[in-house]
């Protein structure tokens, strides 16, 4: 059965997630939160428009009524919860390629649901189709409705424009994004010099193109001569940049920035940004020159949000471009995001290679991962135990070891950041190694 993840639930489109079950889940979201109405939007995939529907049926089936936002990026949609003080239904797969599709629900704060709340919803589908019915009666209502002018000019409102000259390509994924991401640049007052991913077919989302594959938006960047490249993903909740030479530049160095503009300005609370336990090594020895801790979290951006709100921090992200601003909402936006890095710019002249070349230190990371049935039990052996140990000693300070067994998937991950790369790939492949050696034990036991 489908289950939420770290960021909703997921599958595969009319396969694993079926119209049957996009529209029992809708019924269990109303019945779970019981609101007078919801609000409902989706990115660009083809699936998008019926499982939306079928999910709004679901809503709207028990007496609840439903406003339909159409295409528009997730942090707009967390705005619009916000804003109205409506619960909001977002229905995308993110960075997943088109024949994905998922379901994420925000609450009336514009933040994630608690897990409490996803865990009545999931035994309210198995009950549903396993053939409980819940007592239905009048239908709610439907209204369509596009907040896009609105959540734009509550983002001018906020940041407003910038006042030096800057050259921009912007990479909308063929995502949520593809209308308002440029509006928004060009709003801001830079000069688009170029767009890509802004032709959604239903099928093209996230391919070759976006945060995922930022690649084309940099030798775009490099042929225009322009300033800065921004790539959103699908659902434009995450935020990838490009310098003016085509360096690709991942959310560990989005946050280094962004926290240094804030804390140079007195915004940046308790002296501290939330990290998850992936982001780089480097991220924490540059903060810590400017009296900036890194408050290490576990994967995922309801972790960073809930290590924003227990330590009343304003910043956190992740690699993978995920960024959270508190004051600017509670979960991650990429249009936020890029609306203050291009003001947060012009610390640096405008350009992100100044930036990179003054602020930014990089451990190489070297990643593993291992198939096994037993990926629960790895960390709890004793010898493996053992080698980990060893493992930390030998890095001492200028390393890190990250061991995670998947949450989804026979899976488990192992990270080793060092100073030198050939020293990382080695402890990394002793601990593949023993990872093999005792699954390989487990089985024979």
């Amino acid at each position: 059965m489908l289950r939420f993840g770290t960021d909703g639930i997921r599958g595969r489109a009319n396969q694993e997630l079926t119209m049957e079950v996009a529209y029992w889940l809708g019924v269990g979201i109303a019945l779970a939160i019981r609101p007078p109405a919801f609000a409902i939007g989706r990115d660009t995939r083809e699936s998008g428009f019926w499982l939306s529907q079928a999910v709004g049926l679901g809503i709207a089936s028990v007496g609840v009524d439903l406003v339909d936002c159409g295409v528009v990026p997730t942090g707009a949609l967390s705005w619009v919860a916000r804003s109205t003080g409506l619960p909001t239904v977002v229905i995308s797969a993110s960075h997943n390629p088109y024949f994905d599709n998922g379901i994420k629900v925000f609450d009336a704060g514009g933040a994630k649901v608690a897990p409490e709340v996803e865990r009545r919803i999931e035994r309210s589908l198995v009950a549903f189709l396993g053939g409980e019915r819940p007592e239905f009666g009048e239908l709610g209502s439907f209204e369509q409705r596009s907040f896009e002018e609105e959540y734009l000019s509550w983002i001018l409102d906020r940041l407003g424009p910038i006042s030096y000259p800057l050259r921009v390509v912007v990479d909308s994924a063929n995502g949520a994004a593809w209308r308002l991401a440029p509006a928004m640049v060009e709003r801001l007052g830079a000069e688009i010099v170029a767009t890509i991913g802004d032709e959604p077919d239903g099928r093209n989302i996230n391919a070759g193109v976006g945060a995922t594959h930022p690649a084309h938006l940099a030798k775009v960047v490099v042929e225009r001569h322009a300033d800065l490249g921004l790539a959103f993903d699908g659902d434009a909740d995450r935020l990838i940049a490009v310098s003016e030479t085509g360096v690709i530049v991942d959310g560990d160095e989005l946050l280094t920035l962004l926290a240094l503009y804030l804390n140079a300005r007195g915004a940046l609370s308790n002296g501290a940004v939330a990290a998850t336990v992936m982001s780089n090594l480097g991220l924490e020895r540059v903060l810590s020159t400017h009296g900036i801790r890194v408050v290490r979290t576990d994967v995922g951006d309801r972790q960073i949000a809930t290590a924003l709100s227990a330590g009343s921090l304003s910043l956190g992200g992740e690699q993978s471009g995920h960024i959270i601003i508190r004051e600017l909402g509670p979960t991650g936006d990429g249009l936020v995001t890029a609306a203050m890095l291009v003001h947060a710019l012009e610390d640096w002249g405008g350009s992100l290679d100044r930036f990179r070349s003054c602020e930014v230190v990089r451990f190489p990371q070297v990643h593993r991962q291992v198939h096994t049935e037993a990926r629960d039990r790895i960390l709890s052996d004793p010898e493996f135990v053992e080698l980990k140990r060893a493992v930390e000693v030998e890095l001492g300070g200028d390393g890190r070891v990250v061991l995670r067994p998947s949450g989804t998937e026979p899976v488990f991950r192992i990270l080793v950041e060092a100073s030198d790369l050939m020293v990382a790939e080695r402890l990394a492949d002793q601990l593949v190694s023993a990872v093999t050696m005792v699954t390989s034990r487990l089985r024979a036991e």
